[in-house]
């Protein structure tokens, strides 16, 4: 099987810079793998046994270490598994599921029974926004409260965003760092999160399958509370389209649209904290 990273230089380059992000929080979290039919699973978790269980899915061409600023508000409150999907940036198996069946739910589901979870809240960003809604509309009586930020799968991708990422992928370097500015809307961030992603952008190997876009019919099962977070200068899909698509299917729904924010959402976390324990 051909590796989804453009070298091994460059897988190791992406691991080292993960392993240097988990140092900061040396002793608060575990690193371990779960095996499953799908291959191998990494995954980061704390000890908080007997807490609620909360869910971290992070977007596509990433993994589990771009949840670690907020870790130390979500851990005072829950049981924190933070997974790196199969198939991205991350620890885990390099196998990519298809997208039109229900193979990343099932991968999901055996992760967490081999962990002797019963029920979870979910918090999924972007593609891990898809594969949250994917888990939660076929195991809904396993779901308690999800939150959406800046989902794929609800509404398609904004054609003006293609066209410029296929443009600026003819670029090298330069053009994976004007892609990323793009995806970031203007948004301050950490400068070590901004070479990270610049990092993943030159080394990994994104996926270019067409996009699924759930059916009214999924939707329908996410009944649970749900709360969706986007920005409104997200230039890879419009935060007022995915809110109103979402309002208009699912039973128990609330959005947050915060006019200063792009695709990549930072300092959300006490915001969905409230939404989670309220």
């Amino acid at each position: 099987m051909k590796s989804i990273f453009k070298s091994e230089a460059g897988k190791l380059q992406i691991i080292k810079a993960y392993d240097e992000a988990l140092q900061k929080l040396d002793g608060q979290l575990q690193s371990s793998f779960i095996h499953t039919s799908f291959g191998d699973t990494h995954l980061l978790t704390n000890e908080n046994e007997g807490k609620e269980v909360l869910l971290l899915l992070h977007g596509a061409s990433s993994n589990a270490s771009s949840w670690l600023s907020d870790w130390e508000i979500y851990k005072k409150d829950f049981r924190i598994i933070a997974i790196d999907i199969i198939g991205e940036a991350g620890k885990s198996a390099e196998t990519r599921l298809p997208y039109t069946t229900n193979d990343y739910a099932n991968w999901l589901n055996e992760v967490l029974t081999a962990l002797d979870v019963q029920k979870v809240n979910i918090v999924g960003l972007s593609q891990g926004g898809w594969l949250a809604i994917r888990f939660a509309s076929s195991f809904p009586q396993k779901v308690n409260k999800i939150v959406l930020l800046a989902p794929a799968g609800i509404v398609p991708t904004e054609g003006k965003f293609i066209l410029k990422a296929i443009l600026y992928s003819l670029l090298g370097t330069l053009g994976k760092k004007k892609i990323n500015k793009l995806v970031l809307g203007g948004q301050v961030v950490d400068p070590k999160v901004r070479s990270f992603m610049d990092l993943t952008q030159s080394n990994f190997q994104a996926r270019m399958d067409k996009e699924y876009l759930f059916k009214d019919q999924e939707l329908s099962k996410v009944t649970m509370p749900t709360l969706f977070i986007g920005g409104a200068k997200d230039v890879i899909r419009s935060a007022d389209k995915i809110a109103a698509r979402l309002q208009a299917v699912l039973p128990n729904f609330k959005s947050i649209i915060d006019p200063a924010k792009g695709h990549v959402l930072v300092d959300t976390a006490a915001t969905i904290n409230q939404f989670l324990k309220g």
